[in-house]
């Protein structure tokens, strides 16, 4: 049986507000480096958007700024507010693009606990961040609040049954049962109905497999460690978290994550 407990508490990033829980330190160096599925996820949403060039944009969890740089090369005569929760992902994203990109405005924001400090924005852009949010329901009216008219939601994140083959191997190397962590894998039909409630006009919402598979046990063991992991680590004596890693990836010998991803495109109906 792993021993449990909170130590190292000080130096871990805790937010507990309103629906966003996040009880473990994001290593943001190692993410910003890892080759990430994310990037593809990030080029699909934004070849689903035609960019004027002059937009201002909201990048709901920006993490360390792969997409924002992206978004701030479409928006020339724009702007992107890059918007994280996250202290250490900030300071990371900031220091890479601060000086190539001046349209890029860094903001540490709870996306639950109101937005009117942020001038109306014409895209609201997100991948692999909602699923941190226990509440759409607030999420999705506190977004729409700050969108203009015709205002455009792209979001990919993790939806139902997203990771489940990592959840029980994790389970099981703890040797308890409990699944209830910090992520909200929600379905398509409830995603619906609460867009259609906060006021969007909902275009497409569907769930999507996306497996990700790695070519070695040592980069698997980084991209758990580093991406899905670190509320079980949070957890975890230091001492045993490299056993841990290893234990749970030995239990997955595909070397594959099973990604369920939950694509979202909505509008803000034009007035």
């Amino acid at each position: 049986m792993w021993s449990f407990s909170l130590n190292g508490a000080t130096s871990t990033e805790v937010f507990v507000r309103k629906g966003v829980y996040m009880t473990y330190n994001w290593d943001a160096e190692t993410y910003s480096n890892l080759d990430l599925p994310h990037q593809r996820w990030g080029e699909q949403l934004l070849s689903s958007y035609h960019f004027r060039g002059d937009e201002i944009v909201f990048d709901a969890g920006c993490g360390t700024g792969r997409d924002a740089a992206k978004l701030a090369e479409r928006v020339p005569c724009g702007k992107v507010f890059a918007v994280d929760n996250s202290i250490s992902m900030l300071k990371v994203a900031e220091r890479r693009l601060k000086e190539k990109y001046p349209n890029i405005e860094f903001c540490q924001a709870d996306l639950l606990s109101g937005l009117s400090a942020f001038e109306p924005v014409d895209l609201v852009y997100s991948v692999a961040a909602f699923h941190w949010i226990s509440d759409h329901a607030s999420l999705f009216r506190n977004l729409f609040e700050v969108m203009k008219s015709g205002a455009y939601l792209l979001c990919d994140c993790g939806g139902k049954g997203n990771i489940q083959e990592v959840i029980q191997a994790s389970n099981s190397v703890i040797g308890s049962s409990d699944s209830e962590r910090v992520w909200n894998f929600a379905d398509a039909e409830s995603t619906r109905i609460n867009l259609e409630e906060a006021g969007f006009q909902v275009l497409e919402v569907r769930l999507e497999r996306d497996p990700a598979t790695f070519s070695s046990e040592d980069e698997f063991k980084s991209f758990l460690r580093t991406l899905i992991l670190g509320d079980y680590l949070s957890k975890i004596d230091n001492e045993d978290r490299d056993e841990f890693v290893a234990k749970v990836a030995g239990l997955i010998p595909s070397k594959t994550v099973d990604y369920v991803r939950l694509k979202i495109k909505a509008m803000v109906p034009i007035v």
